[in-house]
């Protein structure tokens, strides 16, 4: 019995095909969209999650009191973990690391600039990082090791074996080869190319003997397997107290380990957005099948009554309509799953990240998709099947058609379909806005005329010589004809230096300490990207006074402390009790993504020293601005340095904060125009059904005179009527979603009726478009044949 309901199946998928290939398009299409979209969503909600024992493993930070709340200190001093494995029982282990950035590596006539990494000699036992080469426990043991990536080991020595060779690290002198790290996994939040041992010798040689003086590690710690997170953080603040200075006391912070990538970035809660996108057309393509197939069921009225002749009985029927609707949903899953294979590459291009699509990893998943495509099947095919199956023999050999009362479901399923679409049309539209309001933001600086180019004294073997080589450089770039002005600092808008430092303004020593961020910058950086000063004056040139003892505020900062007049005024060191006097106040400048507000920044005199700074940054005049930069290229190789030039606009580094954004456009651009598509497929199915109902009323309407226009607007007015009730669900769902989301910027776009309106006289046009191709087929149609008919 079962084989002859699915061969009769077959029959009617391969009879009614247009129905048929309507239905796997926007059921495969769905499922494909579904598929990626939940792939993507695991590796998100899975970051970091491939290492041994990660729910034992904890990221260990701290916090800071200011006058506006406490606010998390990602970086950690260089004992901090150590002293917390010491002295919190129930510690296991720890390990630390630091990226420092770009540093030449060679082999013979080889030499490339990788990134750089040092880290704990048990960094690599405490973390399950792929490893193709070496002994995962001494990997770092000895003081002149080095550990490679696999790309990077092919970089150098090629199909040779790398362990044991050696390579020369430029101020790191030579490195032996001891590991090499594989393949890191696309939903890792650290990735290495070159690793160095971090030891006490070398945090020595950074901070002096004092190894609490500087906050620079990522630390993270290990838990005993029958300890609680929340022992340990009712004791963590032990540490404080033993080794930290009072006035730099915060908490000691634990974060799990499947936590630390969403605590820097979005992707976990868009991760979330996409996933409900992807239910939302799920239930779209859901709908838009039980539409169709109720619309192709009343095409077998006929076929029902003569079975019910025949001796069918109701169950039978229903399970013959559910086993075709079962049949149609099991093709589209295939077509869905082989889609979603096809699409990885170009998905994987739109969210930036590569995401394998590995069902033997997720079996689960397989399982789930097939619960899916049972229920959707069975859903889909319940409704036409036991309304069909109902239908008396009598009336429908005679030619009795549906009842109009039942329309009032398939009217209620088509206002959810263009309600889910208004929703995703405007989610679309405000996030666009957004997104261009902070592009067209003006941030108080020049992002466009400034180049910048990266250099560090640590970036020299001999840092004493690369003071006076850097100082010299930027003099020769001013002498350029391209160029306004030059400028060093350790910090640019995009990217501001992490350092912060706590202040306390005089007259109010008894408050908490502020924790303000801080930057080295130059008597020309203001200028040179034109940021205003609106109070007092600027740092002299070469003043050692200012060196010493001036400092310069933002805006934020003044607000922060509650000075009417800063200027004159003084904040000291807690500990010192060092005075710096305020000599001028900057307009507020926006130096990070529009995401966040902007914070108190205290700028020092770096003065004629390049000690610390880590940017050159070049006004360029308008004209002829590309033979000025190959000026300053020509300048750079004069100078012989060992590092390789690059360089940078600050506009790109400030659009590349907005890439997320940019990601979510992307994708749910794409989704929205499959859901007003799946949705037009399901109005064309229910003014296919609704024409069925009133034949014979346009035939006599045709023979009075009835023109195809008036018969047009005829069947368009009453599914107007069912879009501006889609508008009136959807508009209010969207507008407070999406005041939601922008809940998360601190500079945000106002929302206005102006994009309901769009998206709701975008469902009205592609509405009436929809149901104007059956209004004028069903007008053009002989009104003689379909009187006979009737």
């Amino acid at each position: 019995m079962l084989a002859n309901y699915f061969k009769v199946a077959i029959r009617n998928i391969l009879k009614h095909r247009s129905y048929s290939i309507i239905n796997i398009i926007g059921l495969a299409g769905s499922t494909a969209i579904t598929i990626l979209i939940t792939f993507y969503a695991l590796s998100v909600l899975s970051y970091d999650q491939f290492h041994k024992g990660s729910d034992q493993i904890y990221f260990m930070y701290r916090d800071r009191a200011t006058e506006t709340g406490r606010i998390p200190v990602y970086d950690t001093w260089f004992p901090m973990a150590e002293a917390a494995k010491n002295d919190l029982p129930g510690i296991k282990s720890f390990t630390r690391f630091f990226q420092a950035g770009q540093s030449w590596v060679s082999y013979g006539d080889k030499r490339f600039e990788q990134g750089l990494t040092y880290a704990d000699s048990s960094f690599f036992s405490f973390f399950s990082f792929p490893l193709v080469a070496g002994d995962r426990k001494t990997l770092l043991d000895g003081p002149n090791s080095v550990v490679i990536s696999e790309a990077v080991a092919k970089k150098f020595f090629g199909a040779e074996d790398p362990l044991g060779k050696v390579l020369n690290l430029g101020f790191s002198n030579d490195r032996t080869v001891t590991g090499v790290i594989g393949a890191i996994p696309g939903n890792s939040s650290f990735t290495f190319e070159v690793v160095i041992p971090l030891n006490t010798r070398l945090v020595h040689q950074f901070l002096g003997e004092n190894l609490w003086g500087g906050s620079f590690c990522t630390s993270f710690v290990r838990l005993d397997d029958n300890t609680s997170i929340q022992s340990i953080r009712q004791q963590a603040n032990v540490i404080m107290k033993k080794y930290v200075n009072e006035a730099e006391q915060g908490n000691v912070l634990f974060l799990p380990l499947k936590d630390y990538n969403n605590e820097f970035t979005d992707q976990k809660k868009y991760a979330y957005t996409l996933l409900i996108v992807a239910i939302g057309i799920l239930l779209i393509s859901s709908i838009n099948f039980t539409n169709l197939a109720t619309a192709q069921s009343l095409m077998r009225t006929t076929e029902v009554g003569v079975r019910k002749v025949m001796g069918a009985t109701r169950p039978g029927l229903v399970r013959q309509f559910i086993s075709e609707s079962l049949l149609l949903t099991f093709f589209a899953l295939v077509i869905g799953g082989l889609l979603a294979e096809m699409l990885l590459p170009f998905f994987g291009s739109l969210i930036g990240l590569d995401i394998p699509i590995n069902f033997v990893e997720n079996p689960e998943l397989i399982g789930l998709l097939a619960l899916l495509g049972l229920i959707i099947g069975v859903l889909s095919g319940s409704y036409p099947s036991f309304y069909i199956s109902a239908f008396k023999p009598s009336e429908v050999l005679k030619g009795a058609q549906a009842k109009k009362g039942s329309m009032l479901v398939r009217n209620g399923l088509v206002v959810l379909q263009f309600s889910l679409a208004i929703i995703l049309i405007s989610a679309v539209a405000i996030i666009r806005q957004q997104v261009g309001f902070m592009r067209g933001y003006d941030v108080k600086f020049d992002k466009d005329n400034v180049v910048v180019i990266p250099i560090a004294v640590r970036d020299f073997e001999d840092r004493e010589s690369a003071i006076s080589r850097i100082v010299a450089f930027k003099e020769q770039l001013g002498q350029l004809p391209g160029v306004i002005s030059v400028t060093a600092s350790n910090g640019i808008p995009g990217d501001y230096p992490g350092s912060f430092s706590l202040f306390l303004p005089q007259g109010k020593e008894d408050i908490n300490p502020l924790d303000y961020q801080v930057a080295d910058v130059e008597e020309d950086y203001f200028g040179t990207y034109g940021i205003k000063l609106i109070a007092g004056r600027n740092f002299i040139p070469h003043s050692q006074n200012d060196r010493d003892n001036s400092i310069i505020l933002n805006e934020a900062a003044v607000k922060d402390i509650g000075w009417k007049d800063p200027i004159g005024k003084k904040l000291l060191y807690p500990r010192s009790r060092r005075p710096l006097e305020v000599i001028g106040v900057v307009e507020d400048f926006n130096y990070a993504s529009l995401k966040q507000r902007i914070m108190p920044i205290v700028h020092y005199f770096g003065g004629d020293s390049a000690r610390n700074y880590r940017y050159i940054s070049v006004k360029l005049k308008g004209e002829a601005r590309e033979a000025t930069l190959g000026q300053m290229a020509t300048t750079w190789q004069a100078m012989k340095f060992d590092k390789a030039y690059e360089y940078f606009f600050p506009a790109e580094r400030m659009e590349a904060l907005y890439a997320p954004e940019d990601n979510l456009i992307r994708i749910l651009t794409y989704a929205t125009i499959f859901a007003i598509f799946v949705a037009c497929l399901g109005l064309y199915a229910l003014a296919s059904f609704t024409i069925m109902l009133r034949t014979k009323e346009i035939a006599i309407r045709k023979t009075l005179g009835a023109s195809v226009p008036s018969i047009v607007g005829l069947f368009s007015r009453s599914y107007f009527a069912l879009v501006l009730a889609s508008i009136a669900v959807a508009v209010p769902l969207a507008w407070y979603a999406m005041a939601q989301w922008l809940e998360g910027f601190a500079f945000r776009t106002s929302i206005g009726w102006a994009t309901f309106a769009f998206a709701g006289g975008m469902a009205l046009a592609i509405s009436f478009l929809t149901v104007s191709i059956h209004g004028i087929r069903a007008g053009l149609a002989n009104p003689v044949k379909s009187l006979r008919a009737e």
